[in-house]
């Protein structure tokens, strides 16, 4: 027993003093992880240096002892020197957290925001909170968590909390949740819930060969955020009746995808027929899309009333061939805009299709964000536009075409169309592919915007480069919701990792195999050079 107390007794100083040293280190990460838990680090801190003074007067000899042994200098310059390393390791990280440094190097950018999140996010005025109610360890949950966090970084106001509907029950029945993978975001009293079926897209039977799971998280959750916080939900109205873009459906020329978009950027959307209805009074924004007939007497005098007497804004997207004698005269008549008879040729061609349009952006609200990222647009058979001045009205050019295209003119229906230039009927670029009308002098006078090409926001074309910033931007500067003019956060195609049996067992031999064996060399290795030091 007392052979037993003479060995401990020496040690317990040592062993009180280690301690201390691991208080002390857990008392500075406290500090640098949990900034608010001031007094939580201190007070470790503090029994830290406690546990390092009963030790030195449990053993008064232990510091001549420590500092007199060569051998315990050795490993004292080594501690030190580790904890040199990890105190450089956690000021680094410390600098790198609160001054918001980080560097996304994947090629989708998975692990950032878009701008118009980050903007979005930062300029919160109320506090939103986020529950996602997910499995634990399933990878829906990772992915989901790992972008809410990217929200909290930009912003104190956003909140969210991660619940396993399997663990807590309770709360999943008290927040009405009937499926796994649901969000609710809340604002006040404010609440939308978003499925997984928001978050995820799968391709199905009809998609393409090639199609990738597509992870649309954060268009759902920024969507959602915007719809609880602003408290005012617009109305976009399409007109129906004369041939239009269908918003309901799937062929390549209707515009069921811009419908979708707008429905995410908190716009309530609906149709109206001119002919035997009136524009409800909730309508912001009247949207024509390249309508195949011309508009009756009484239906100029509504889109008249519309714009004049409720000061409600326009979009109106004509394609070239179809001419449209009221309507192109109310537009002239009013704004002073006409609507060409031409179709314009852009020498660069995409796939020599030279009726295919990438537009240089002018410089404008709607395009300055895509102007800033170098994207481009794309525009398929469109026509030009020119516009005089006229009093009470502001008009600028949003998107023109290059310098050297030209204009096909005095088209025939059933002609075949020389692609080159022809001298004495062709004209040459530049040209106005869209503009933007503003009317002037009046508190909250109308805005239009008139394009020579409605192919690019329908279902073929919404999804190229940059058209739906493009249009849903437009649509943004109408209504003055400034803003939300950003880029638009992108969908994550999440890649399919395919391995046939060979690759396989390559993998499964390096692994079992080829690690450990390496590990065994290097060992060796290392016993051999010591054998000849």
């Amino acid at each position: 027993m007392n052979d037993r107390r003479r060995i401990l007794i020496p040690i317990l100083p040592y062993l009180l003093l280690i301690v201390s040293l691991a208080i002390i280190i857990a008392a500075g990460l406290i500090y640098v992880n949990f900034p608010s838990q001031t007094a939580a680090a201190s007070g470790t801190l503090l029994a830290g240096v406690i546990t390092a003074i009963v030790a030195f007067i449990s053993r008064p000899a232990m510091l001549s002892e420590i500092f007199a042994s060569r051998k315990t200098l050795l490993w004292l310059n080594d501690i030190v020197l580790i904890l040199l390393i990890i105190g450089i390791g956690v000021v680094l990280s410390h600098i790198g957290f609160r001054r918001n440094i980080r560097y996304d190097f994947t090629a989708s950018q998975m692990f950032s925001l878009s701008d118009l999140t980050v903007k979005a996010v930062r300029e919160l005025q109320k506090d939103v909170k986020i529950t996602a109610f997910f499995p634990k360890g399933t990878a829906e949950e990772g992915m989901v968590q790992d972008l809410l966090r990217e929200y909290r970084r930009h912003s104190d106001r956003l909140t969210f909390t991660m619940i396993d509907p399997m663990r807590d029950p309770v709360t999943t029945k008290a927040m009405n949740i009937t499926a796994l993978g649901t969000l609710v975001v809340q604002c006040d009293a404010s609440r939308q819930d978003i499925f997984s079926s928001d978050l995820f897209e799968v391709p199905g039977q009809y998609s393409p060969p090639d199609s990738k799971p597509k992870f649309t998280g954060e268009q759902a959750i920024t969507s959602a955020i915007f719809n609880v916080t602003s408290g005012v939900r617009r109305m976009i109205s399409f007109v129906k009746g004369h041939g239009e873009a269908s918003i309901s459906g799937f062929q390549p020329r209707d515009i069921a995808g811009v419908n979708e978009f707008l429905i995410r950027e908190n716009f309530d959307v609906s149709e109206v027929s001119l002919v035997n209805e009136e524009i409800d009074s909730r309508a912001s924004v009247l949207i024509i899309a390249s309508p195949q007939q011309d508009y009756l007497d009484s239906e100029i005098e509504k889109l008249r009333s519309f714009v004049k007497t409720q000061n409600g804004h326009l979009i109106l997207a004509l394609d070239p061939g179809r001419p449209l004698e009221k309507l192109e005269k109310f537009i002239l008549g009013e704004f002073g805009v006409n609507f060409a008879s031409d179709i314009v040729v852009d020498p660069r061609g995409i796939g020599r299709n030279y009726w295919t349009v990438a537009p240089t952006f002018e410089e404008h609200p709607i395009v300055k964000p895509i102007q800033q990222k170098n994207m481009l647009g794309l525009m398929f058979h469109a026509r030009s536009l020119t516009f005089e001045k006229k009093e009470g009205f502001k008009v600028e050019p949003v998107m023109k075409t290059i310098d050297n295209s030209w204009a096909k003119r005095n088209l025939r229906e059933g002609e075949q169309i020389d692609i080159g230039f022809e001298e004495g009927r062709d004209i040459r670029g530049p040209f106005n592919l869209a503009l933007a009308v503003e009317r002037t002098g009046v508190a909250s006078g109308s805005r239009l915007l008139l394009y020579g090409d409605s192919d690019f926001f329908s279902n073929a074309y919404i999804g190229s480069l940059a058209n739906r910033d493009i249009f849903v931007n437009g649509v943004n500067w109408l209504v003055g919701q400034h803003q939300q003019i950003s880029i638009r956060p992108r969908v994550l195609e999440m890649p399919r990792i395919a391995f046939d049996e060979n690759d396989a067992g390559k993998i499964f031999s390096l692994c079992v195999f080829g690690a450990p064996a390496l590990i065994v060399m290097l060992g060796i290795f290392v016993y051999l050079a010591r054998r000849r030091v």
